[in-house]
C-alpha cells in the first residue's frame, strides 16, 4: 500500500491508498496537513496502477473530488461537471455540495483540476456560485 506525503501547488498533502475490487481498484485518498477538512480523492484510469507518489501527485491536480471549508467552517464538496445542451458547446461547471445548504453551481475558469486550487480560489468559486 501506498502512503506518504506529496507537495500540490505549495501544499502538502497526506496520502494513503485503498484497494478496491473492480477496473478502478485504487483510490487514494489525500488529506492537506494544514487543513484537516481540505480532502481529495484520486483514482487512476480503468486499467491504469499507480505505483509512485509522484503519480498520485500528477493525478491529484484532477481529483474526482475536492472537499474544503468556507469563511464560517462548512464543508463543502466540490467536483467537475459537464453541462451539455443540444446545440450549444459543452460548459465546464464546479458543482458545490454541502449537508447543510442548497447544492451550487459555477462556471470552472481554470484551466487545470480541482486539486491545483488553493482553499481561498474554492471560496471565491463558491461566492461566485451563491
Amino acid at each position: 500500500m501506498l502512503s506518504g506525503t506529496v507537495e500540490i501547488e505549495g501544499n502538502t498533502w497526506e496520502v494513503t491508498e485503498e484497494k478496491r475490487a473492480g477496473p478502478q481498484n485504487q483510490l487514494f485518498s489525500l488529506v492537506m496537513s494544514e487543513s484537516p477538512h481540505s480532502k481529495m480523492h484520486v483514482r487512476p484510469q480503468p486499467g491504469q496502477t499507480v505505483s509512485t507518489l509522484d503519480e498520485v501527485a500528477v493525478l491529484a491536480t484532477d481529483p474526482a473530488i475536492r472537499w474544503f471549508a468556507d469563511s464560517e467552517g462548512v464543508e463543502w464538496e466540490a467536483r467537475l461537471v459537464v453541462h451539455s445542451e443540444p446545440n450549444s458547446a459543452d460548459v465546464l461547471l464546479v458543482k458545490f455540495i454541502s449537508e447543510r445548504f442548497a447544492v451550487h453551481e459555477g462556471p470552472y475558469h481554470f484551466k487545470d483540476g480541482l486539486g491545483a486550487l488553493t482553499n481561498d480560489d474554492l471560496r471565491s468559486l463558491l461566492e461566485g456560485a451563491r
